[in-house]
């Protein structure tokens, strides 16, 4: 296996990720948030936490399908996964329960360590960091 075929795995799982916290983001405001801060309230967690995550799962699987700070919102996606395992999804059965749950978690892990660098914007905007500082040199 080379490099450009692991980064090209890499790929496609950082643009799925990303997409579904997209969508679980999106799903929180859709018909209001009030409905999601009442539901973190009814598990213990401070309502307020409802729009932190959501706009973390939205604005940071949009960043992560453009490429833009994939191991930064992996690490927020990993502390996220964690506390909803360990709060909303506590003793769920891991088939038809929690297995996405966990799927997201080790992708978002995986990403973490990493990165993603094909079709990044990230790796773009490096790439043309360092030509610019090579033609000032």
């Amino acid at each position: 296996m080379n490099t450009r075929t692991v980064e090209i795995g890499l790929f496609f799982s950082r643009i799925m990720i990303g997409l579904i916290f997209v969508l679980h983001g999106w799903s929180k405001f859709e018909g209001g948030i009030s409905g999601t801060v009442g539901f973190f309230e009814s598990i213990g967690v401070p309502g307020f936490l409802a729009s932190v995550v959501a706009v973390i799962e939205l604005a940071g699987g949009a960043a992560m399908i453009l490429g833009l700070g994939t191991r930064v919102f992996a690490a927020a996606f990993v502390a996220i996964m964690v506390g909803v395992l360990f709060t909303a999804k506590v003793g769920a059965p891991f088939l038809n329960g929690t297995e996405l749950d966990y799927m997201l978690l080790a992708g978002s892990l995986t990403l973490l360590f990493t990165g993603s660098r094909f079709l990044a914007l990230d790796q773009i905007l490096s790439r043309q960091s360092n030509v610019r500082q090579n033609v000032s040199a």
